[in-house]
């Protein structure tokens, strides 16, 4: 059974944003330059996704698990993300004694999907949205949190963004179905965007120009909260989408290294055809080399500072692929027969969700990368037989060329300050070819 993508217009997100204002528990405040990700305008949202990260979807299952299970329930997949800003706080220490620096919000912020929006969602739908991807109704700022303590050196500076991370998210009624977990026959896949867990960016700024990146343990929203650094870590922003055009080079067909299996029970060509039998039955399958790349989104990132830094790309939206190929055989409800797909090194559909960890950078002062990802693409011609006018099966299908996932790629391309440019291969190894993490043969 196929799943029926029928969309509601995405959900517009309403905001209510505060002045943005931090108060400084210290001495001095400097106006200090941001390293932080190139501006874009706000991502356009793609119609469909590119994939349906949603847990456990195209299982196997039974009547009894899916019960067991909670099943059938609305549940939710994190199509994209962005970082919605809702103030910023520069400051150094120009004291000879280190300093114990503290922000304090002076006035709230708010983000939250509208009531009408909300209305569309399905019943109990903050249950499910909570647990599945940290969704939330409204989520923001409060007047009187603080940011801190930072201690700051002699000559150090800092740079603190904060405001709430907004998901773009996909929605099925998930229930099992021809012994499949998978979206329930004739209900809508909603679409929405909203508000979800807060953030804040900070920049720790050393007096001999080199950059930390600190993490901050952020509580939920409430008066007086306070969050908290916690270590290092690195952070990334979106700025896409940008497409990549690739050239093609010469294509050569590419057998099965292992030939797929084939049942007993299907005719050879050439054999005498059974008494009025009008079915179809798998034949063959090749690939088509090289593969070519299924356009994603990028992140832009630029290295302000007189020192080296190492930038950690994540991917922010989701990005991946399903085979788009025709069968006329039944024998599981159009789908090719098991293993085919991967005997090309393809699969049937797969995923890199939101959040995935790319390949580190090495940046120069002054440098600026593009890092661009998106789906690899196998290109699969696979042919049927059917019973001829001579009385033998002879006829062989010409479905014509489809594609199916096969992995996924990451590349940054790094801009000097001369204008040169250097390629640098990103993409994380377990995503890079099948077997994949998230592939599914349903």
């Amino acid at each position: 059974m196929r799943i029926r993508e029928e969309y509601e217009k995405a959900m517009p997100l309403k905001r209510r944003p505060g002045r943005r204002v931090l108060a400084a528990a210290a001495s001095a405040v400097l106006a200090v330059s941001a390293m932080m990700q190139v501006p874009a305008a706000h991502a356009v949202i793609p119609p469909k996704p590119q994939g349906y990260p949603i847990a456990h979807l195209y299982e196997s299952c039974t009547d009894a698990s899916a019960h067991a299970q909670g099943y059938p329930e609305w549940h939710y997949g994190e199509t994209g993300r962005r970082y919605l800003s809702d103030g910023t706080i520069q400051f150094t220490n120009r004291t000879d004694q280190v300093v114990p620096y503290t922000g304090t919000i002076e006035t709230e912020s708010n983000h939250a999907i509208s009531a009408t929006s909300a209305a569309k969602l399905p019943s109990g739908w903050n249950t499910t949205a909570k647990s599945d991807i940290g969704l939330k109704l409204s989520n923001g700022w409060v007047e009187g949190e603080t940011v801190g303590p930072v201690k700051l050196k002699p000559g150090e500076s800092i740079r603190v963004e904060y405001g709430v991370l907004e998901k773009d998210f996909v929605s099925m009624f998930v229930t099992c179905s021809d012994g499949v977990l998978q979206n329930s026959n004739g209900a809508n896949v909603i679409r929405g965007t909203g508000p979800a867990e807060r953030y804040a960016f900070v920049y720790l700024i050393h007096a001999d120009g080199s950059i930390s990146d600190l993490a901050m343990q952020i509580p939920s929203r409430h008066a007086g909260a306070n969050s908290k650094p916690m270590g290092s870590d690195t952070y990334t922003a979106m700025s896409g989408p940008s497409l990549e055009s690739v050239a093609k080079p010469t294509d050569h067909v590419v057998e099965p290294a292992v030939a797929p299996q084939k049942d007993p029970s299907w005719p050879a060509k050439g054999q005498t055809c059974r008494a009025r039998d009008i079915a179809w039955y798998p034949y063959d399958i090749s690939s088509i080399q090289p593969t070519y790349r299924k356009p994603g989104y990028s992140t832009d990132f630029l290295n302000w500072s007189k020192a080296p830094y190492d930038y950690h790309p994540v991917t922010d939206f989701v990005v991946g692929a399903q085979y788009n190929g025709y069968a006329n055989w039944m024998g599981r409800y159009g789908r090719l027969p098991a293993g085919w797909l991967d005997s090309v090194g393809a699969t049937n559909r797969a995923y890199m969700p939101v959040g995935t960890a790319l390949g580190a950078v090495h940046l120069q002062p002054g440098e600026r990368v593009r890092v661009t990802y998106g789906t690899t693409m196998t290109r699969v011609n696979y042919r049927e037989i059917h019973c001829g006018r001579d009385g033998k099966y002879s006829l062989v299908s010409n479905y014509g060329t489809a594609s199916a996932p096969s992995g996924f790629w990451a590349e940054a391309t790094v801009t000097s300050r001369d204008g040169s440019v250097r390629k640098i291969d990103v993409t994380p190894d377990k995503y890079r070819q099948v077997p994949l993490p998230t592939q599914s043969d349903r």
